[in-house]
């Protein structure tokens, strides 16, 4: 049982398949060292990266253990995805054992998305899965963590006739700042979950149910603290987004001959007050969630893309000329929030972090000149956001099949 970095080191151990090993509990792991820590979209993270590689890895630092490789070395070396990082890969359906996997919503930036993906695809056959939206080791240690774990490792440990005979997902989809409901599921993705196409207009700086005719443009300077693009969507009625997203925007870039984007999801009251969420490491004052993307790394593996979580390849550079239109997808970490009758959700495309996280942070950007984003007409720029179809979502314009990518506007390649 364990947090972070030693759940991380679970799941290698884990794929071995070791015949001592009964039952895990992963609560809040990495399984993807390249997509999830040293680089979000291509972009080098360059503060949490440095302190953990430099107190925690580093020989000599911590006395409780060591590692021989310099690993800020060996990222600066190898910053597309290859043998190297695929070494550093646990091999997730090869572990089989029972497991009690957790995922925290505030976590963007770390362990959110691997967490999620170790619960999808472990071949356990009795798996659980824990989500919160609050502070990491608050939670862990908090009485409903422990007695889960406690009950869990009783169960497959000491044989205790306690059972587990539980629904398999404890759901906490968040209202605001620490409130929020917690159900169960039987099941992630959840099957009522349907992916809504909301589609950008840049003439009315909205986000519409329907595709925009009249084409548009909007243009910021990436560099400045307040240049971005924003598009907003009033809900009608009440609704949830339960799961990743996926924005395909077209945009270009005035100078250089690449350009990075930081996107960033908000809720606002009826009132127009933001309403903020637990972030990463605490920080208090968050949105929804986040997704980032360099655009020379935006080749798509089809096979592992679906309607709602684009998947970068990161295996090869495509750099962009001055004034060149081209259409990127970026993915958007999963999360599970409501949105009141009447509340907005806010898209925020941006150049730059959305604020000074605490030790998190991307430094070396590649950003120049104005960067436009296109939208209406032939530039078919759309968010697809996971609306759960329990709570009523109108005329919402819905896709059929939610495995199916091709759904989605096609992107020229």
């Amino acid at each position: 049982m364990s947090v972070s970095y030693l759940a991380m080191s679970q799941w290698y151990v884990a794929a071995l398949k070791p015949p001592h090993l009964c039952a895990m509990v992963a609560w809040e792991g990495v399984t993807d060292l390249y997509r999830e820590l040293a680089f979000h979209g291509g972009i080098a993270e360059t503060r949490f990266v440095f302190l953990w590689s430099e107190i925690r890895l580093k020989r000599g630092r911590n006395h409780r253990f060591s590692l021989a490789e310099n690993f800020l070395a060996l990222r600066a070396a190898h910053p597309l995805d290859d043998r190297y990082w695929a070494s550093k890969r646990p091999i997730l359906e090869d572990i089989n054992v029972p497991a009690l996997i957790c995922a925290n919503w505030s976590d963007h930036g770390l362990h959110t998305r691997g967490s999620i993906a170790a619960f999808d695809r472990i071949s356990s056959r009795q798996k659980w899965l824990f989500t919160h939206g609050r502070k990491k080791w608050e939670t862990f240690y908090g009485e409903e963590a422990r007695a889960l774990q406690k009950r869990f490792l009783d169960h497959f440990l000491k044989d205790a006739g306690n059972g587990m005979d539980r629904p398999r997902v404890r759901l906490e989809v968040r209202s605001g700042y620490y409130r929020q409901e917690v159900r169960n599921e039987e099941s992630w993705p959840l099957l009522s979950v349907q992916p809504v196409l909301l589609y950008l207009c840049a003439n009315t700086n909205r986000l519409l149910r329907e595709p925009v005719v009249s084409e548009g443009g909007v243009s910021y300077r990436p560099v400045s603290r307040n240049g971005r693009a924003t598009f907003t969507h009033r809900f009608e009625s009440g609704a949830e987004l339960i799961g990743s997203m996926r924005l395909k925007v077209w945009v270009s870039t005035s100078e250089g001959d690449d350009l990075d984007l930081f996107v960033v999801l908000r809720k606002f009251d009826l009132n127009g007050n933001e309403v903020f969420f637990s972030g990463y490491n605490g920080f208090p004052r968050d949105g929804v969630a986040k997704g980032w993307l360099r655009a020379s790394h935006r080749e798509l593996d089809a096979s592992r893309t679906t309607a709602l979580r684009p998947w970068h390849s990161h295996t090869r550079i495509q750099k962009v000329r001055p004034g060149e239109i081209v259409p990127l997808e970026i993915e958007i970490w999963p999360s599970a929030t409501l949105f009141e009758a009447g509340s907005v959700l806010q898209l925020t495309i941006q150049g730059h972090d959305a604020a000074r996280y605490p030790a998190f942070r991307h430094g070396q950007l590649v950003n120049h000149g104005w960067h436009t984003i296109f939208t209406g007409g032939p530039y078919d720029s759309c968010l697809a956001i996971p609306m759960n179809h329990v709570v009523p979502i109108g005329q919402e314009r819905v896709l059929e099949n939610p495995l199916q990518a091709a759904r989605l506007p096609h992107i020229s390649r």
